[in-house]
């Protein structure tokens, strides 16, 4: 890419980015000057403990989620450097891989809360039903329950985002170079460490960039959609939301930067 195209699309990243700030900062100090939400209180959730446990959560789930992403691209590795295209594990592995990243980021994300208030209500009723039983003292069992569900859901949102990038970025490196280093010797850790990496890495790093977005969006839609359908303080919300929103926003913008700055030496031949 030449300079002054690369100084055009910086320009027009930076212009993009500061509308998007401009637009959260506005958006978010709406939402401070917002006392409470509007509707009825959950009977199943209740109007105490429901967020913070929500945002505790949310906490460990996301730094999962990017421990996911490095796992998905050592998978992609494996799956793309060391099985064959007739391998029936990798055709399996693709063929799921494609399917769950044709799923929208916010079909995810509904079904997140889809689980979040419907694990939530069953299990809130069993503990009143039984109530003076065993069960009624035993909400870490619900909140267990209720964590692995949605860190298996932000698992689904990542990890064949991850993995299918991944998967590009490798394939987009030129294989002569690949076999001008196999005939100069190199092992193919070599290979894949000081010819195939550096070259995939901003590709790399757009695809996990993006994988992240749809955590952080993921994330800000279940922090939104508690809130609003609950009465309830809003005293922190507004900062966590932003925050996932705008993380999502930012990384989506960093994601789409490296992939148009990138461009593989075959393209610019041509």
């Amino acid at each position: 890419m030449t300079r002054p195209k690369l100084r055009k699309k910086i320009i027009l990243l930076s212009i993009t980015v500061i509308i998007e700030i401009v637009a959260l900062i506005f958006f978010w100090n709406a939402l401070k000057k917002t006392d409470v939400t509007n509707g009825q209180a959950s009977p199943a959730l209740g109007t105490s403990g429901g967020l913070p446990n929500l945002l505790g959560d949310l906490n460990l789930i996301l730094p999962i989620s990017f421990l996911v992403i490095l796992l998905g691209i050592a998978c992609a590795f494996y799956v793309e450097e060391w099985l064959s295209a007739t391998n029936w594990v990798r055709r399996f592995i693709e063929s799921q891989v494609a399917f769950l990243t044709g799923i929208p980021s916010l079909l995810y994300g509904l079904l997140a809360v889809a689980v979040f208030f419907g694990y939530a209500g069953v299990f809130k009723a069993t503990l009143q039903n039984a109530e003076g039983s065993a069960l009624a003292g035993t909400p870490f069992q619900r909140n267990t329950a209720l964590f692995y569900t949605e860190t298996l859901i932000f698992i689904l949102t990542v990890m064949p985002v991850a993995i299918k990038t991944t998967q590009t970025a490798l394939r987009s490196v030129e294989t002569p170079i690949r076999e001008s280093a196999y005939a100069l010797g190199a092992t193919q850790w070599q290979v894949l460490t000081k010819q195939v990496v550096p070259r995939a890495f901003p590709r790399m790093l757009a695809g996990g960039c993006r994988a992240m977005a749809r955590a952080f969006a993921a994330a800000a839609l279940l922090v939104g959609i508690y809130a609003w359908s609950h009465t309830m303080e809003l005293r922190g919300f507004p900062d966590r939301f932003m925050l996932f929103l705008g993380g999502a926003l930012l990384l989506s913008n960093a994601s789409s930067f490296l992939t148009e700055i990138y461009v593989p030496a075959s393209t610019q031949h041509n």
